[in-house]
């Protein structure tokens, strides 16, 4: 056996935790829901990973030692800021600390699951750089059984919902179209994650769909490598004539039909969606029509698509997207060359050409997030997130009519219109406007740092037709208005590697193997999206003495009726290692958060609608300071701020 397994306790029911909340109950519902998911990505496990050795051998050798920077030596729990991939004691260390710190007990001793769901966005195999151990395809699908042993030991009973990556496969980056082995052996492996009605879509496309909280909400979980463009095996989902078999279509446009049908038929029931996916849809990841149709697609679902997670890039950001119908009219200037363009110039880009607040058509925007890995490239790094469990959202979509599908299966798949059809119905909109694609280049798109690629949305001619398509938009929705199902926020969680590294080799030397061994792992509260009063409110009622006359700070509501972002031990922990007693220091009848605790609710966020991540944005832009943090925060704060 590749890893020692460790049995949990079968928890019995979800907490029920809440954000400006009453306790929220329905029939459809087994148990109360805890108001908290798990998103881990890029887990990059390696059988061969070797403590002590040459971090330039990919950490599997011990040789060289001092010539060509050989003198880095591999950690025992990972090897921070390099090529290594993840050792097993990384990950089983990392799935005890979810385990060990996320379960939670009521006042009457009763336990819970810890997450209500997970979402797992891919790449749990390790890379394929080491010329002397090439992958083999047994031990890319032993790494992904691993993998689901991990989640299935250490937080059993929660629902996984798990997704291709591009390391995932043995021809790096490169799969066609199923039926085929690959397909076959991952639907072994994800039996008992995958809905049975949808095994048969999943042998073809390695794609889904799957209800989280019946008939309440679900997700989708996208196979993006036929979207990524540095899969050679498919052709960007070029459109297809009706008489074309599917069977010869390419399977790009073929998942987007499936996704149009999907979309269509969760909000038919009424139901909200998280979409996941390995490779953001980003205008340098994706082949050009793939991300056009993508794109717009989502936004005009917007009153079904409640959030959108990714992986891939081992980077901390959201990234907000914008129709091609927007209209939006400020540009900022492009003038000036860039020689090294790192992905913060585009997220940038991006941010400043939002309109102002009162000048967006809310509906024409949307935003996802991309989440940092556990492989160390950086830190290692978890995300949590949390949404509302109480308040029953009002958007009730009218019957959807066939003829929406037809017309979005058209948009997706055919084009009705021929080249030289220069109609009204048919013209090209844009065409006086510059369009920037991933081939340009000139002075003004020197390479990003990773690969040349430009992350930036581009300006691109769309059929006038295309505003006729349906749109779905309520500024009642949950990804509008905070309601049932809104995210409320996440806490990002990051592990001091180096540290715990240091720590474990104190420990061998003074005290021996075993008390190493038996050394937990304790990732950090890196940040937090919440404002302080939701973090800290659990605090309350303990920073005034009785005999005190002084009012404590306000917030939302009493501790009771608050949701909780963060398990209060977390937090002890997180103001003990900082000689913190409380996180508020109190003067006369003035308390506020502590200095030291400021930079985890910096971005102050009462939830994470469109408009609350939109004015973000904004703000990122226009502080200075806070933008030197964002970048930090970008690369998992390894760079001091």
């Amino acid at each position: 056996m590749l890893w020692s397994a460790v049995v949990c306790v079968f928890l019995s029911a979800l907490w029920h935790a809440h954000a400006k909340q009453r306790p929220f109950e329905t029939p459809l519902l087994e148990a109360p829901l805890l108001g908290r998911f798990l998103h881990i990505t890029d887990m990059h496990l390696d059988k061969h990973y070797k403590e002590h050795a040459a971090v330039v051998s990919q950490c599997h050798r011990d040789k060289p030692h001092h010539s060509h920077g050989g003198e880095r030596r591999s950690g025992h729990w990972g090897s921070q800021e390099s090529d290594c991939d993840s050792p097993f004691t990384l990950a089983n260390a990392t799935f005890q600390w979810l385990a060990r710190e996320w379960d939670a007990e009521d006042n009457r001793g009763q336990s819970y699951l810890p997450f209500d769901f997970i979402l797992w966005t891919g790449d749990s195999a390790r890379h394929d750089q080491d010329v002397e151990l090439p992958r083999e395809e047994e031990e890319i699908y032993a790494l992904n059984r691993y993998a689901v042993s991990l989640f299935e030991s250490y937080l059993p009973g929660v629902p996984v919902v798990p997704n291709f990556g591009n390391n995932d496969i043995l021809l790096h980056n490169t799969m066609s179209s199923g039926p085929s082995k690959e397909l076959d052996e991952f639907a072994r492996i994800w039996q008992q994650h995958i809905p049975p009605d949808q095994m048969d879509v999943f042998l073809r496309g390695g794609y889904f769909a799957k209800d989280l909280i019946p008939g309440r909400l679900g997700v989708v979980s996208l196979n993006t490598l036929y979207f990524y463009d540095s899969n050679k095996a498919v052709d960007g989902c070029p459109r297809r004539s009706r008489s074309e078999d599917s069977v010869n279509a390419d399977p790009g446009t073929l998942q987007l039909e499936w996704l149009v049908e999907q979309l269509m038929d969760f909000r038919r029931r009424n139901m909200q969606v998280h979409i996941i996916g390995h490779v953001p849809p980003t205008a340098g990841n994706y082949f050009a029509r793939c991300f056009d149709v993508y794109t717009e697609l989502v936004l005009r679902f917007q009153d079904t698509v409640i959030g959108q997670h990714f992986g891939h890039m081992n980077l901390d950001a959201f990234f907000v997207q914008e129709s091609s119908l927007a209209g939006s009219s400020k540009r900022p200037s492009n003038k000036v060359p860039i020689f090294f363009k790192q992905i913060e110039v585009d997220l940038r880009y991006d941010y400043e050409s939002l309109p102002g607040n009162a000048r967006t058509d809310m509906q024409y925007y949307g935003v996802f997030y991309e989440a940092p890995s556990l492989v160390p490239t950086y830190l290692p790094a978890l995300r949590v997130w949390t949404y509302n469990t109480t308040m029953e959202h009002s958007n009730r979509p009218v019957s959807t009519q066939s003829v929406d599908l037809d017309l979005l299966l058209d948009f997706v798949a055919y084009d009705n219109c021929s080249e030289d059809d220069r109609s009204l119905d048919c013209a090209l909109v844009g065409e006086d406007e510059h369009v920037y694609d991933n081939d340009d280049d000139s002075a003004n798109s020197i390479n990003m740092l990773g690969g040349g690629r430009r992350h930036r949305r581009p300006k691109r001619k769309h059929r006038r037709r295309h505003t006729k398509l349906p749109r779905y938009a309520s500024s009642s929705a949950p990804s509008r208005s905070n309601t049932f199902l809104t995210p409320l926020g996440y806490s990002q969680w990051t592990l001091q590697l180096d540290k715990a590294n240091a720590e474990y080799d104190r420990v061998l030397k003074a005290q021996g193997a075993a008390a190493a061994s038996a050394l937990p792992l304790n990732y950090t509260l890196e940040y937090t999206t919440y404002d302080a009063p939701t973090l800290w409110h659990q605090f309350i009622d303990l920073i005034i003495d009785p005999q005190e006359t002084l009012p404590p700070p306000r917030h939302h509501e009493l501790p009771s009726e608050h949701h909780v972002p963060v398990p209060k031990p977390l937090l002890d922990r997180h103001l003990e290692d900082r000689g913190l007693h409380s996180p508020y220091t109190c003067q006369k009848d003035v308390c506020r958060i502590a200095k030291p605790l400021k930079p985890l609710t910096m971005y102050g966020l009462e939830d994470m609608t469109l408009r609350s991540v939109m004015d973000l944005a904004r703000r990122l832009v226009l502080d200075r300071k806070m933008w030197k943090t964002y970048v930090n925060r970008l690369y998992t704060s390894i760079w001091s701020e």
